[in-house]
């Protein structure tokens, strides 16, 4: 379960813009003051509030709002980033602790020759408005939060969506990097390499190390306080079509193979139960999208090809993927 900073924090730029909190959420069974007091949800939660946001807000909202955003407004991470010395470790810390703040989103920095990339990635299916608003607000945030720690603008580059343009193209025209593209590989932002070595004038070793310490006991905290189930499915997410296999799992888990099979038994599961309510789940999120790619969700699911997918889709639902489509 994760306290949902991130989500808060957009939800009080859309109510900074004039927008009801309590409307966006209306209907999803979660009130405005529940995410004001930071009440734990998991992710699949989140990432369905997302989608309400993402449904409730003008085309381009994303951009527009999360481009006026500060760092500071995502709490203990937040304030963590903050005190790191630079750029280059303000952005590790971010990219390791950002779950803390219920973020659906992990993040990679890649260095390579002049440039920097951070690299945006889903922690979990999500629907394409939900996954949009997120990668589109987490890169719009980028470039403030550079001028925000080390009071100089960014040195963008390029920026490259995952997805095709939004329906307001102008939201685009509020970065600085000269290229913009869509549809590409991945969601990734470019930066001239010397920028991480920005020193940071907030930089305090004294409340980095608090800040580090809290962090490392909030992100311990999460690991041991949830159930195996919720690990293991964090694994089978990141496999990206290459389902772990119980072996795997054990190993990650630094657990023998006996041993994680009894500890599923002690929570009423087989390994076969968690990879098909896995699949199960992820299954009708990615079919509700606008033109679901089979193909793609079916090697997302770690199907061995599409026929596959529709026979096992129709054991789960007693339909065909075509008849549950029509039904939704």
């Amino acid at each position: 379960m994760f306290k949902p900073s991130k989500l808060r924090t957009y939800l009080m730029l859309a109510q900074d813009a004039g927008l009801s909190p309590d409307e966006i959420l209306e209907g999803t069974g979660v009130s405005w003051d529940d995410i004001h007091a930071l009440k734990p949800f998991d992710l699949p939660t989140i990432a369905n509030l997302f989608e309400h946001l993402a449904r409730r807000t003008p085309p381009g909202f994303a951009i527009t709002s999360a481009y006026g955003s500060q760092v500071r407004s995502y709490g203990v991470v937040g304030f963590g980033t903050m005190s790191m010395p630079t750029l280059r470790e303000a952005f590790h810390h971010w990219s390791r602790y950002c779950l803390i703040a219920g973020d659906p989103l992990a993040t990679r920095i890649i260095e390579k020759g002049d440039e920097w990339q951070m690299v945006f990635e889903t922690r979990l299916a999500m629907s394409m408005p939900a996954r949009r608003y997120c990668l589109e607000a987490a890169v719009a945030a980028v470039e403030p939060v550079i001028k925000e720690l080390t009071n100089e603008p960014a040195t963008s580059l390029r920026i490259d969506f995952g997805f095709p343009e939004g329906p307001d193209p102008d939201a685009y025209g509020l970065f600085r990097a000269p290229d913009v593209r869509f549809s590409q590989r991945a969601t990734v932002y470019h930066g001239r390499r010397s920028d991480l070595d920005r020193p940071i004038p907030a930089s305090d070793e004294f409340v980095q190390a608090i800040f580090h310490q809290q962090c490392d006991q909030y992100l311990s905290d999460l690991t041991h306080t949830r159930s195996l189930n919720e690990r293991m499915e964090d694994l089978l997410r990141e496999s990206a079509g290459n389902l772990p296999t119980l072996d795997d799992i054990a190993a990650a888990l630094r657990m023998s193979r006996r041993s994680l099979q009894r500890h599923l038994s002690d929570e009423g599961l087989t390994f076969q139960q968690v990879v098909k309510r896995f699949r199960q789940r992820h299954a009708f999120v990615l079919l509700r999208e606008d033109s679901p790619n089979l193909k793609a969700i079916a090697h997302t699911l770690g199907f061995y090809d599409v026929g596959n997918f529709r026979r096992a889709f129709r054991e789960w639902t007693g339909q065909s993927i075509g008849e549950w489509l029509a039904d939704q």
